[in-house]
């Protein structure tokens, strides 16, 4: 028997040579079936110009719908996975395992699946968000203009006919709604001007993102092996063109029956509230626990369980876990200690553009500037690769060359900044402010693609801060602080639905499949492009159909008040921010060194600012569960509980559908498995 293994040591692959007898021996252990082998997947079929070409036809197809749900139903694609890209991807899934029973010819292949659902997130990231606080203001300042003096005095006189309407003559039918979308398709001749620039902004923004994604795609994905967590549901249903073991395992169905079941009767009860339910969403709010001050001063503590984020939460790193919920508690210790000396408190004490104790935004900056610093230096050799790459001009086979992304990289950014200089704001400014907000989409993106945090929601943190921390207000002219403002108001409001992280998730899944990169980063263009045009018509039509409203009084606001209150540089606000980075980098030198190490830089990040509120109970309960199972029932029982999590993750997100149709359709509330509820943020 010896003689055998050691015949077979000697026939081992390359990767494998060197394997020693005992090193054998665990192998040959640990790769002794417990069960009978699940059915194989069928090998995958080659890819053809026409399966690919049907592939975007298809995406292109219902793009429309994916935009369309993500514009009007946003509590449906405010975490880092979205609902309509995976429900949309569902349904082509099950279409397609129709097609392989009786017209395998037909059927779709992985790579197909997988282009679909990188295009469908795209789109959806684009709709979302970023079009929430570009599109509105378009004509939100010209409606709003009669009653809110801010906007008439300190934007309209400095901001662009070619980004903004500066009156509102013809957009009385959009204002007060109740039109159809025949009168939309004949009145958009007045909006192609700013919808354009204003695509052109966002694009080149986009396309400066994947540049960098594409150019650091190598190292992510193969160097560092990071993990993806947020893709192992795509990835799931989307394995062998939809017949994989997925779809027949039992755990993953145990937990789909029994969510779907909750999730049904809680949608019920919500028109009828007669009947009985299950509450998943917010148990309880801690600050009732506390009614004396300082105590109280912690704020909105909810205890919110929201299954479908508990579930993602299975897939993150234990440390990650432990952090998050860890220095959760340590920003409301801030909170308290801030109140008990003087500095009164809210919801989130400290934010806002102009800063105050405890300094959450500017602890924030410095994290993911810390976070971003780490990065390179962890890179740093690859990089030195890259550099050799794009000097010598390099080319791999099937992958956008590294000097290419680097010069479409530079020459976005120089587009950029010449669309700033037509604005009226300074070469340097711009070029500085947008490569702020890369820094940091660029640590969101890494931290996602490693951790797989269910949300990342930055409220009200960008680069506008930093420009007041340490630049301040005095010196700055009127129109330059109007026109920064208004123009990147969306590089500062909120990052959930931040495309880059979507983007490279999108590589990741397409090098997993064997898809050709330079072919997926023209989809992905053409996603973005799409995604964005549809966001701002889709919006257009919901103004016409139901009516606009005002907008643009909060902008209007932060100008007034920076013009009105000249802020010199806040010296305490740039020591948070440089407190934040130094412990970052304290977190991540012990890291290194000592392996057991609870906390993790990123679970600092991510809890400085709001968000990890809604769901901090929800991965407590899961960090309990992960550890009882990995602890007594090994790697075995934690396979089991990511199938259960999946099916989780999925009853949700598909018994969430008819409830968002049903809201699209009659324009009632409905019952919604969001951290948002369709009545209101804390529902």
């Amino acid at each position: 028997m010896q003689e055998l293994l050691l015949l077979l040591c000697k026939s081992l692959p390359p990767q494998l040579k060197g394997t020693d007898l005992a090193s054998f021996r665990i192998i040959q252990e640990t790769t002794q079936p417990s069960a009978p082998p699940e059915v194989p997947i069928k090998p995958k079929r080659r890819h053809t110009g026409w399966l690919t070409l049907r592939a975007i036809i298809i995406s292109l197809l219902l793009s429309p719908l994916c935009s369309y749900w993500a514009c009007d139903q946003g509590v449906d694609r405010i975490f880092s996975l979205m609902v309509p890209p995976v429900v949309l991807t569902v349904v082509v899934v099950m279409i397609n395992k129709i097609l392989l029973r009786y017209a395998p010819r037909l059927a779709l292949t992985e790579q197909e699946l997988i282009l679909f659902y990188a295009m469908q997130s795209i789109i959806c990231a684009m709709s979302s968000e970023w079009m929430d606080v570009v599109n509105p203001y378009i004509a939100g300042y010209a409606i709003s203009a009669s009653s809110d003096s801010n906007i008439r005095n300190h934007v309209l006189p400095f901001v662009r006919s070619w980004l903004f309407f500066k009156t509102d003559k013809r957009l009385k039918a959009f204002e007060a709604g109740g039109y159809p979308l025949s009168y939309t398709l004949a009145h958009l001749d007045i909006w192609w001007t700013p919808v354009l620039w204003w695509s052109a902004i966002v694009g080149l923004v986009c396309l400066a993102m994947l540049c960098i994604n594409s150019l650091m795609r190598d190292e992510w994905t193969r160097r560092e092996r990071l993990a993806f967590p947020i893709i192992q549901l795509p990835v799931a249903i989307t394995a062998g063109g939809g017949d994989s073991p997925f779809w027949r395992n039992r755990y993953m169905w145990s937990g789909f029956l029994v969510m779907a079941s909750i999730d049904t009767l809680n949608g019920f009860h919500f028109l009828y509230p007669s009947l009985p339910w299950v509450n998943v969403r917010f148990l309880g709010d801690m600050v009732q626990w506390f009614p004396s001050p300082p105590w109280n001063s912690v704020g909105w503590t909810p205890i919110g369980l929201f299954p479908f984020i508990a579930a993602l939460g299975v897939f993150m790193p234990t440390d990650l876990l432990f952090s998050i919920i860890f220095f959760f508690f340590f920003r409301k210790a801030q909170q308290v200690a801030a109140a008990y000396f003087g500095n009164p408190q809210g919801v989130f004490g400290g934010g806002g553009l102009v800063p105050s104790p405890p300094y959450f935004s500017e602890q924030s900056w410095g994290a993911f500037i810390g976070l971003f610093v780490s990065t390179v230096w962890v890179a740093r050799s690859y990089l030195k690769e890259v550099w050799r790459e794009i000097v010598t001009g390099i080319k791999r086979p099937g992958e956008l060359s590294s000097r290419m992304a680097f010069v479409i990289l530079i020459v976005s950014l120089l587009l950029l900044a010449g669309i700033g200089l037509a604005i009226g704001l300074a070469f340097w400014l711009v070029i500085v402010y947008v490569c702020l907000f890369l820094v940091f989409s660029v640590a969101v993106t890494r931290l996602r693609a490693q951790l797989g945090a269910p949300t990342h929601e930055m409220a009200f943190m960008g680069p506008n801060q930093m420009f007041v921390d340490f630049v301040g207000t005095q010196a700055v002219p009127e129109p330059t602080i109007s026109r920064m403002v208004t123009t990147f108001y969306f590089m500062n409001r909120i990052h959930r639905t931040d495309p880059m992280p979507s983007q490279l998730e999108a590589m990741k899944m397409g090098e997993n499949s064997g898809m050709n990169q330079l072919f997926l980063f023209g989809a992905l263009v053409l996603a973005t492009v799409v995604g964005t045009l549809l966001g701002h018509l889709i919006h257009i039509y919901l103004g016409y159909r139901w009516g606009s409203g005002g907008a643009g009084g909060d902008t209007a606001g932060v100008v007034a008040d920076l013009v009105n209150n000249r802020y010199p540089p806040n010296p305490v606000a740039i020591a948070a921010v440089m407190g934040g980075f130094l412990f970052v980098l304290l977190l991540d030198f012990i890291r290194f060194r000592v392996p057991s190490f609870p906390f993790h830089p990123a679970g600092y990040a991510l809890a400085m600012n709001f968000g990890v509120d809604y769901y901090w109970f929800g991965l407590t309960v899961v960090l309990i569960i992960k550890m009882f199972v990995t602890r007594y029932y090994g790697l075995p029982g934690y396979e089991k509980l990511r199938y259960v999590a999946m099916g989780i993750i999925l009853a949700e997100f598909l018994v969430e559908t008819p409830w968002s149709v049903m809201a699209m359709v009659t324009r009632h509330a409905t019952y919604s498995i969001s951290i948002n509820g369709r009545l209101g943020w804390n529902q």
